[in-house]
């Protein structure tokens, strides 16, 4: 993924579903890049630095955190300047992200190692337009780059399996906002195949009883678990 592009956040809607379905047999591993940045991309850069540096606390920090930047649209609202994005990560300590430890990690050899790693994945799978999927198996994979639609990656999925898996289902607004912390309305409207309407209905019924409430400066289009 493109962290440089707004648009390459779309694919995380993609993974949610994905992730929330067929979780049970699969397991993602993130690889975020800058490839269109060639000068004056500062700010590109230490948001790259920033979410590796999350990464060696435990993966789950750095996806938090882009969920975060996805929902908010960050890079439309401008808002991926240094202290806006320390300001992020602190309102994520109460998750057991440790800010000094992030801090020390962003100077590290270790983050060093780790941004080469990902580097090298991209040139090993000859990755040239983004964002990218590539489907690993203990014999085959299959590489997609661009979006399509939902069914194109379980038909992906049952191909390199040999059947067809099932699904993880029972998933509903409540329970897809408590996994994630966070969700849109499109988000949710995708993920769990329901109009919009719908969506919106059952929102403004959990608000009422307390159990989740508008994230504020999204224009009550993104909505979080209550705390």
């Amino acid at each position: 993924m493109d962290i440089s592009d707004p648009d390459g956040f779309h694919v995380m809607t993609l993974i949610k579903k994905l992730e929330l379905e067929y979780g049970h047999l699969i397991r993602f591993r993130m690889v975020s890049t800058v490839p269109s940045c060639v000068g004056g991309c500062q700010e590109e850069v230490r948001l790259l630095t920033m979410i590796k540096a999350m990464e060696l606390q435990g993966k789950r920090h750095a996806m938090r955190f882009l969920r975060h930047l996805h929902i908010n649209d960050a890079f439309t609202k401008d808002a991926s300047n240094d202290a806006d994005l320390w300001e992020i990560a602190r309102s994520y300590a109460g998750y057991g992200l440790d800010i000094d430890e992030l801090a020390a990690d962003m100077q590290s050899n270790q983050l060093l190692s780790a941004l080469a790693v990902d580097h090298q994945i991209l040139k090993d799978w000859e990755i040239e337009s983004l964002p990218a999927m590539t489907f690993v198996t203990r014999d085959e994979a299959l590489k997609i780059e661009g979006v399509y639609p939902y069914d194109v990656y379980q038909s992906v999925m049952s191909e390199l399996l040999g059947y067809v898996p099932n699904r993880q289902t029972g998933w509903n607004v409540e329970k897809v906002l408590r996994h994630y912390d966070a969700s849109t309305i499109t988000e949710l409207a995708f993920i769990l195949e329901l109009d919009k309407p719908v969506i919106e209905r059952e929102l403004k019924k959990l608000s009422l009883q307390q159990r989740c409430r508008p994230v504020p400066g999204c224009s009550g289009q993104a909505w979080a678990t209550q705390k």
